[in-house]
């Protein structure tokens, strides 16, 4: 037999229900920003940023917010006053996506450098190049030239909608392992 009692908690149980879904979907919000980007020859470029969030997995030990990137999308600015965009193409094996570390300009053509977890202790950089009106992932020799990250990879509480180079100075100097805040020497990183 049902009683009032009995309606009157699954009220309850619906309410916390929908309460917490709303209060978790609000807080996975997708980010989007413009950046300023310092090139190597010193040149600076403004990209658009875009980071796509989704509920995270098993990593609640290092992940306690409950959400995070799904996939992170680059627009760079070419000469000829068009825009292309670069997307993450791989997924750590706990399902993160590679981070955006460097872009350059090889002549006419957008390079991105990024990082993936390969394993619980082991990160590779990957290289991809726009080349004939597509993305190509050039292969990186075991060893390279160190180059500094110009990307912003660091905390991103309160992002303002453009992110100046100074800004970004500030929010990656904070304590992060070396291979997000350069590119390099070497295409394998562990331990």
């Amino acid at each position: 037999m049902i009683t009032m009692r009995m309606i009157s908690r699954w009220n309850i149980t619906v309410v916390l229900v929908i309460s917490t879904c709303a209060v978790l979907s609000g807080c996975m919000g997708d980010m989007q920003w413009s950046e300023d980007v310092v090139l190597a020859d010193g040149k600076i470029i403004t990209v658009s940023r875009r980071v796509l969030y989704e509920r995270g997995g098993g990593e609640w030990a290092s992940n306690r917010s409950g959400t995070k990137p799904r996939s992170q999308t680059i627009g760079i600015p070419l000469a000829t006053n068009k825009v292309i965009e670069w997307t993450t193409t791989k997924i750590s094996p706990s399902t993160w996506p590679e981070i955006p570390l460097l872009i350059e300009i090889d002549g006419d053509r957008p390079v991105v450098y990024t990082l993936l977890a390969v394993s619980l202790a082991c990160e590779r950089y990957s290289k991809y190049v726009f080349h004939n009106g597509r993305w190509v992932e050039e292969a990186l020799p075991n060893s390279f030239p160190i180059r500094p990250t110009n990307l912003l990879f660091g905390n991103r509480e309160n992002l303002p909608s453009h992110v100046s180079v100074e800004e970004k100075k500030r929010r990656n100097g904070g304590v992060y392992r070396r291979t997000l805040k350069q590119v390099g020497p070497s295409k394998l990183v562990c331990g």
